[in-house]
Order: structure tokens, then C-alpha cells, then sequence
């Protein structure tokens, strides 16, 4: 390594993993709750059917950006399990 750069010594370690792994569940369980609040939009508007759409490919086209949601946060949040338990090893 460079000149200067800072190394981490063996002590420092746990304490970053430690730091890491704190980090990871706080967002992990931020992910969870937009996930459970992207769900719970989603499930408003399968409830709900306006006048307007007769056709049923005008309901699928409003519901997909609350689908679109759903899915992201789903990705995110099993990368981020994932995360954590690579974490672990």
C-alpha cells in the first residue's frame, strides 16, 4: 500500500465489522418498511377501480409503477440479507 495509507490494525477490525453489520440491518430495516408501505399502496389500488377503466389492460397499466415498487424493495431487501450473511462468514 501507499505511503501514509492508513491500515487497520487486528483490534480495528471487529469493531468496522461491527460498525458494517450495524449499518447493513439499519438499512435493511428501512427497506422493510418501504416495502411494507409499497405493499400496502399496492393493495389500496388492486381495491380500488375507477369508472374510466372498462378495460382491464388500462388497470394493469396503472397498477404496474405500484408492482414496479413492490419488486425493487423485494430486490433490496434480499441483497441486503445477503449482505449480512456473507457478513457472517
Amino acid at each position: 500500500s501507499p505511503a501514509g495509507f492508513p491500515r487497520a490494525s487486528a483490534s480495528d477490525r471487529p469493531r468496522s465489522k461491527a460498525k458494517q453489520r450495524d449499518t447493513i440491518e439499519k438499512a435493511l430495516t428501512q427497506e422493510q418498511s418501504m416495502l411494507a408501505d409499497a405493499r400496502k399502496k399496492l393493495s389500496e389500488q388492486e381495491a380500488t377501480r375507477g369508472g374510466d377503466e372498462k378495460n382491464y389492460a388500462r388497470v394493469l397499466d396503472r397498477l404496474k409503477p405500484y408492482q414496479d415498487t413492490v419488486e425493487v424493495h423485494e430486490k433490496n431487501v434480499e441483497a441486503l440479507k445477503r449482505e449480512l450473511s456473507n457478513l457472517s462468514r
